[in-house]
């Protein structure tokens, strides 16, 4: 599983509301997201969850591999039966959700399976999320943005409110095809902004480098 875009951005823009976070990363592959989020937050603990066994074993290398591994845990299996089964609760959880609708071939098994919506329905991620999340908690999410709707739904459905969305696309040109939401119990106005990635071709916008520039090197 590559490490994409979306995964970063989310990784660098979720917002935890409350200090000291407790995190929870729902499908988080090989582990990115909660690095990055382990990275971001010094005092912060960071649990995992990741259905598929390689990229669970995968998560588990990584994290044991880095500078934050007394603070990530990678646990193995589905969300509902983590849910279901987990006497904690999160201040924030974070999600970077599979998308995939069935237009094309299925060429790889594994990659298939984490980008198919369902194997992990906005249904029962919300269910999961309002189990695990505390009453002052928060969550993050990235979607496609005609998906916005159903999450939206889903998402009062379990008594979680949209405070913040960016919307997201690739140049100045190109049309928004990602959002990034941010949910509480709190209902309130929400914010809403914009992001653009490129300039041109692996040319950042100055918006976009702030927001990522603590997790790439830099170019020599």
């Amino acid at each position: 599983m590559k490490i994409g875009t979306d995964g970063v951005l989310l990784g660098a823009w979720a917002e935890p509301l409350v200090n000291d976070t407790a995190f929870l990363d729902i499908g988080t592959g090989t582990g990115l997201i909660a690095l990055m989020l382990a990275q971001r937050f010094s005092k912060a603990k960071v649990d995992a969850v990741e259905v598929n066994d390689a990229a669970a074993s995968e998560a588990k290398f990584n994290f044991s591999n880095s500078p934050w591994s007394n603070r990530l845990t990678v646990f193995h299996g589905l969300i509902q039966d983590f849910a279901f089964s987990s006497r904690k609760s999160y201040d924030h959880i974070v999600c970077n959700p599979p998308f995939y609708q069935g237009s094309y071939p299925i060429n790889d098994t594994a990659r298939d399976k984490a980008r198919n919506n369902a194997s992990l329905p906005f249904s029962v991620l919300f269910e999961s999320i309002d189990t695990l999340l505390t009453e002052k908690g928060s969550c993050s999410l990235i979607v496609p943005l005609i998906a916005l709707k159903d999450v939206l739904i889903e998402a009062e459905k379990n008594r979680l409110f949209l405070q913040h969305s960016t919307k997201v696309k690739g140049n100045e040109t190109s049309s928004f095809k990602r959002i990034l939401l941010s949910f509480s119990r709190e209902q309130q106005v929400p914010i809403e902004d914009e992001l653009c990635l490129e300039i041109s071709r692996n040319n950042r916008t100055p918006a976009h480098q702030e927001l990522v520039k603590a997790f790439y090197l830099s170019k020599p």
